[in-house]
């Protein structure tokens, strides 16, 4: 081979390596990002299975004491 083609074929393999670090780095960067949006989701569905359990809690609890109230229903959220 000539130079002038190692040159060239050097220069390709450099480049790759260089895009190959690149994708590499975006990556690690997106799976820390998946992570965190993993960990907030969590604490999300955690907030609202604890605000529907005590939907539950208090609808039931309202409920026994409002007894006279059968056809009325009782739905809390948190807005």
């Amino acid at each position: 081979m000539s130079n002038q083609l190692m040159d060239t074929l050097q220069n390709k393999v450099f480049s790759a390596v260089d895009r190959i670090e690149s994708m590499q780095s975006e990556i690690n960067e997106l799976r820390e990002e998946r992570q965190t949006l993993e960990d907030k989701l969590r604490e999300l569905i955690g907030k609202m299975e604890q605000l529907e359990g005590e939907s539950v809690s208090t609808t039931s609890n309202d409920s026994s004491e409002n007894s006279g109230n059968e056809g009325a229903a009782t739905f809390r959220t948190g807005y």
